[in-house]
């Protein structure tokens, strides 16, 4: 097992702090990447795609203790997970396999797997399809950002996963040796961070934060694909520490794509009507709000 501390570094190289607490379009400190001719309407999602991989590292040093903090909390939990021998998720792992599998039905089967990532795909490009060519371009730029988020969550779940080459639960003898990149390719796809779980974030992350769905569907949301990350773990496919590390990366780079890539000139959040409070002399009336 590498040192903890080298382990951490190669994660923080890679993973994504929180977008800062700013208004959509705000940027109070320029940085590499980020502003003017970078946003959706200024670029196609392969461009925006690149340029992310080297803004984001570049915009590390605008971070605020809220941002980091976060980020430095989920790194040293999983950076804990793994140490240790057996570590602590070799031992969860472990436990499922004797008190939960038992009582559980296998969830990531070999048809759960392509009938998920289709059903993403179909999903994803074909409402981004019908948005383009049914005029409906703030549709059309939730979805562009959001395939976006998972390209770049993608890129730096690889360089992290081939870089620390870890085994998962079910290579070699089980205990989640770390080997470096000699060994990630044999193992692939199993390795840290999950994947799995930071394309599903990503997604989420990017949807929610473009779209701003109601609060009953979030909880929804991620209900479900929390769901669909515990069971990962549950099924063996990785540790805890990876899917945690996976998930925390796909939802950060989501939000910071939502956060610096959307376009500030449209008004993303769409029509909606509401009634308001309306004080007037001696008495307190409503009005009816609406943004069309």
């Amino acid at each position: 097992m590498i040192p903890a501390t080298c382990l951490a570094a190669a994660l923080a190289a890679a993973a994504i702090g929180a977008p800062p607490a700013v208004a959509l379009g705000d940027e109070p400190r320029p940085s590499f990447g980020l502003g003017d001719g970078t946003r959706y309407d200024d670029r196609n999602v392969i461009a925006r795609v690149l340029l992310d991989v080297v803004a984001i590292p570049a915009d590390v040093p605008r971070w605020s203790a809220e941002d980091a903090i976060p980020l430095a909390l989920v790194l040293d939990t999983s950076v804990a997970l793994m140490v240790d021998d057996p570590s602590a998720d070799v031992r969860l792992d472990r436990w499922i396999s004797s008190e939960v599998d038992p009582h559980l039905p296998l969830v990531w089967n070999d048809v759960m797997q392509p009938v998920l990532w289709a059903g993403i795909a179909v999903g994803g490009f074909g409402t981004w399809w019908w948005a383009a060519t049914h005029d409906r371009a703030y549709v059309a730029q939730g979805m562009s950002l959001m395939g976006e988020a998972v390209a770049v969550s993608q890129v730096y779940h690889l360089a992290v996963k081939f870089a620390v080459g870890r085994e998962g639960p079910r290579d070699g003898d089980r205990t989640g040796r770390v080997h470096g990149p000699a060994t990630a390719f044999r193992v692939y796809p199993a390795g840290t961070p999950s994947g799995h779980a930071a394309t599903l974030y990503a997604l989420l992350s990017a949807g929610t934060a473009y779209f701003e769905p109601p609060m009953w569907a979030q909880v929804g949301l991620h209900t479900l694909v929390g769901g669909v990350v515990v069971f990962h773990v549950i099924d063996h496919r990785h540790f805890l520490s990876e899917s945690l590390l996976g998930s925390t990366l796909g939802w950060s780079v989501g939000r910071w794509v939502v956060l610096h890539r959307a376009s500030p000139a449209r008004d993303r959040r769409g029509p909606s009507l509401g009634v308001a409070p309306l004080p007037v002399a001696g008495a307190t009336g409503v009005s009816l709000v609406g943004r069309f």
